[in-house]
């Protein structure tokens, strides 16, 4: 096996032999983050000349060795949808030579504030999935454990004091969606999802909104199906309900989701309208059977997997600068146009 030098490490960084070695030395003439740098890196790459008073200085043993344990909450009725961002974190966990500890909250637990058994627990960190009101959340986060939010309330700044969030982009994703099918002629289009939910519900229902107001379309309020409802959408009965009272369809119908839009589209279907050719409809979220619809359902990729390692990137990196800001972090998504909403072949 290669002996790794000082000139080896300097490479590495892209740093001169010289600041190498003098950080290698603990020399204050080295600013403290670029000797903690050099010295970590020097002892991941397996340098042998480095002193234990350095290591202990710096706490590289335990920053690097000590297994971490990230904690994750998330909501009882998680559904397939969450399978690989769960998987995203569970890869990146192993990794960063981290261990995963799962909890599942009921509603019941938290409108009751009951907290998990194992809540004593030693945590390294903390990343939530679902969207918990904030006095559980309060009751959950314990102080100076760094935490990281997939989405958030509607008004995340509720919750930006903390910990990082992290968004899917949904403005602009589903004001091309909205677009894609206004160029196509059509003027009746409908949005349907809880916008008192969540954030990205918020963001997709006002990036419909933009779209109509920029083509000078005027959004029908009866076909706006976006006031709370119990299960916020995701049951059949709630949409064939909602629908059942519409007094006509719209010419298209953007969901805030891929449940919302696959319910939509077995509800027209039972009622023998046509898709697309007399409704047209669009989904968001790309899940995996969606393609398999038919017609095919237009949506809009987000890329779970990539988003649950996102999530734990974030988190580490937080363990390591917990003195810096807290950050709202947007991930790109991408618009996948299928045959749900092709009126014009």
């Amino acid at each position: 096996m290669k002996k790794i030098t000082i000139q080896d490490v300097a490479k590495e960084l892209n740093l001169s032999r010289n600041t190498v070695a003098k950080a290698l030395n603990n020399s204050e003439t080295v600013a403290y983050e670029t000797r903690y740098v050099v010295i970590k890196k020097a002892y991941e790459m397996g340098y042998s000349k480095l002193s234990q008073v350095v290591l202990n200085d710096f706490n590289i043993k335990d920053r690097l060795e000590k297994t971490k344990t990230i904690v994750v909450f998330a909501r009882r009725e998680l559904s397939t949808f969450w399978n690989r961002i769960i998987m995203g974190i569970s890869d990146e966990l192993n990794k960063n030579n981290c261990k995963l500890q799962f909890n599942f909250i009921s509603e019941e637990d938290e409108e009751n504030h009951v907290l998990p058994l194992d809540m004593q627990s030693e945590m390294s960190g903390i990343i939530i999935l679902s969207v918990f009101c904030k006095s559980f959340l309060e009751l959950i986060i314990k102080k100076n454990v760094p935490v990281v939010f997939l989405d958030g309330p509607r008004n995340v700044h509720e919750i930006s004091d903390l910990g990082d969030i992290i968004l899917f982009e949904g403005y602009n994703s589903t004001r091309l969606l909205t677009e894609q099918l206004i160029s196509q002629g059509m003027k009746q289009i409908g949005f349907i999802g809880d916008t008192t939910y969540c954030r990205t519900i918020k963001d997709r229902y006002e990036g419909y909104l933009a779209a109509m107001t920029e083509h000078g379309l005027q959004a029908d309020d009866k076909f706006i199906i976006n006031k709370h409802v119990e299960h916020k959408y995701y049951r059949q009965d709630e949409i064939s309900k909602v629908l059942e009272s519409l007094p006509q369809m719209p010419e298209a119908f953007v969901c805030a989701n891929d449940d919302i839009a696959k319910d939509t589209m077995l509800w027209l279907k039972k009622k023998g309208i046509k898709i697309p050719e007399e409704v047209a409809v669009t989904g968001f979220d790309d899940k995996e059977e969606v393609e398999l619809l038919s017609p095919a359902l237009t949506t809009v990729h987000i890329g779970n997997q990539r988003m649950g390692r996102r999530l734990v990137q974030i988190l580490i990196w937080r363990i390591e600068n917990m003195e810096l800001p807290k950050e709202i972090v947007i991930i790109n998504t991408e618009p996948i146009i299928r045959e749900s909403s092709l009126k014009r072949k």
